[in-house]
């Protein structure tokens, strides 16, 4: 009795063209990370787990997307600890690319950022923060708190 082999082993190209856009963006993002200093942050206060919470962004703090050639402000509608809802270029769209989040008591962190949702009626996606490791995650976190109590204490 033959067994007939109905699967494929072949990956649509859809899939590999988004597997090389993100191989890319981690190369890139990983030349940009030995290019740029480690983060410093000063210890914040409290706890407890906020990287579910969204805000307005504070002042001071930024987001920067990497084109390929220049990091580029882009505006964003609220940011959380793990990731932001910003009104994205059309060459990010695809995603994923590397970012840099900056804070006034830290030096930038470079995460990847990923596109986990869009809205093409307002313009806006919702993107994924990946950091290195807990560390820099901590860096962010502690510095995001900072500026929202900071922006808080101005009202």
């Amino acid at each position: 009795m033959e067994s007939e082999d109905h699967g494929t082993d072949e990956v649509p190209l859809s899939a590999l063209e988004a597997l090389e856009r993100q191989e890319s963006a981690l190369a890139l993002l990983e030349d940009l990370r030995t290019r740029e200093p480690l983060p410093r942050f000063r210890p914040a206060r409290g706890g407890g787990r906020r990287d579910l919470r969204r805000w307005p962004l504070p002042e001071g703090v930024t987001i920067e997307l990497h084109d390929g050639r220049a990091w580029r402000w882009v505006r964003c509608h609220n940011v959380a600890v793990g990731g932001a809802c910003l009104y994205l270029p059309a060459w990010a769209k695809e995603g994923p690319v590397p970012a840099r989040l900056s804070a006034p008591n830290m030096d930038g962190v470079l995460v990847l950022t990923d596109v986990m949702w869009r809205d093409a009626a307002v313009g806006t996606a919702g993107v994924q923060f990946e950091f290195r490791d807990e560390e820099e995650r901590e860096v962010w976190t502690g510095a995001l708190i900072d500026a929202l109590l900071a922006a808080q204490a101005l009202k």
